[in-house]
């Protein structure tokens, strides 16, 4: 059966190209979560799909190997009109999907199970699903899971519309960090009690523990709002024992600041500059795992001079994507620099990324 259009299709497509997500390059940050949703729920495929005019179309998948199917075929074309979360035991029980070819074919897809993901509007865009090749069910964990994950992907597409808005920049970005360490971690957690190989489970432990020291940081950020004046060094003292637990083994991070004092709203932005960096740089620049990170802050009245620099593998055409806002961490970045009227300045050669704000800013307290 052909799944209806939603009684407000106008506006729910509407709505979804708003989103800018439609045929965008996959991306680490939403394959992880289709990995995520796979392994917990023990289904061999997953997929963020969103359902578009005569298609739908898959932003990350596990297990499927294409990027969009008609929708004459969608099962997900039918769960997006069925409230906020779908769960189908028998799919050849299920009248609307007893005669679809994705579930009567050898093999086919015997279970379905799908959150569906809102606008900001409240009309469906699409679903974070599951599908087994067998009739079942998941347990209550599992679909929790797949709730949080939905809740995921549709706070980092507000944060990304969010980005293209500057005057709401800060909020969204803490907002975006403190649920994905909140969701994060708890999965993280989750699957560590529910492990019985020791090594497995040792390093979810880790990796739980260095969430909860950048959540610590996060939250200093936070007890910054209610003060007159921060002191840089003390601040960056702090924050360089937090981001050195999170760094891999092999990798050296070096804060050095000239001591000074700060509002506490440049106080934020410059922990959030100096995180995305040092975040980037792990994620990009060191390939054979051994690498240094350092960073220099010189935040004095009415002046700001930083430098934060890797020597890693980026070259020049690294450097002017960066330039450009081509990722998320650059975009963050610029759009940070940008509220403080300095430009940042991106160089690479070959031997490492360097990023460098130069420029004046307001003195504290004006």
């Amino acid at each position: 059966m052909k799944p209806a259009l939603h009684p407000h299709e106008d506006d729910r497509l509407r709505e979804l190209r708003r989103y800018g997500i439609l045929d965008t390059d996959r991306e680490r940050e939403f394959d992880e979560l289709v990995e995520i949703a796979s392994e917990i729920c023990e289904a061999p495929v997953s997929v963020i799909n969103f359902i578009d005019q005569g298609r739908q179309w898959f932003k990350a998948e596990v297990g499927l190997g294409v990027r969009s199917t008609p929708l004459e075929t969608s099962l997900c074309g039918h769960a997006i009109l069925q409230g906020d979360y779908i769960e189908i035991s028998d799919t050849l029980d299920d009248a609307r999907m007893a005669d679809n070819p994705l579930c009567t074919s050898d093999p086919g897809f015997r279970f379905y199970a799908g959150s569906v993901l809102k606008g900001a509007n409240g009309l469906p865009l699409g679903t974070l699903c599951v599908l087994d090749h067998k009739p079942r069910a998941l347990s209550e964990h599992q679909r929790k899971v797949l709730r949080v994950l939905s809740r995921h992907i549709m706070r980092e597409l507000d944060l990304r519309l969010a980005l293209d808005q500057e005057q709401t920049l800060r909020r969204e970005v803490d907002h975006r960090v403190k649920n994905s360490l909140a969701s994060i971690g708890a999965l993280l957690f989750m699957k560590a009690r529910r492990e019985t190989a020791a090594a497995v489970r040792h390093a979810l432990e880790d990796a739980g523990s260095r969430v909860r020291s950048l959540s610590s940081l996060h939250a200093e950020l936070h007890e910054l709002g209610g003060q007159d004046l921060v002191s840089t060094k003390s601040l960056f003292m702090r924050v360089e024992t937090d981001l050195r637990q999170l760094l891999p083994e092999g990798i050296e991070l070096s804060i050095v600041v000239r001591d000074g004092g700060v509002g506490p709203e440049l106080a934020n932005s410059l922990v959030l500059i100096v995180n995305e960096f040092v975040s980037n740089s792990v994620k990009h620049a060191f390939g054979s795992g051994h690498g240094s990170i350092k960073v220099e802050i010189d935040a004095q009245p009415g002046r700001l001079a930083l430098l934060c620099r890797d020597n890693g593998t980026a070259g020049a055409a690294e450097a002017e994507r960066a330039a450009k806002g081509s990722g998320l961490g650059s975009r963050v970045i610029q759009s940070i620099a940008s509220s403080m009227n300095i430009v940042p300045k991106w160089r690479a050669s070959g031997d490492g990324m360097e990023l460098s704000l130069d420029g004046p800013i307001p003195r504290p307290g004006r």
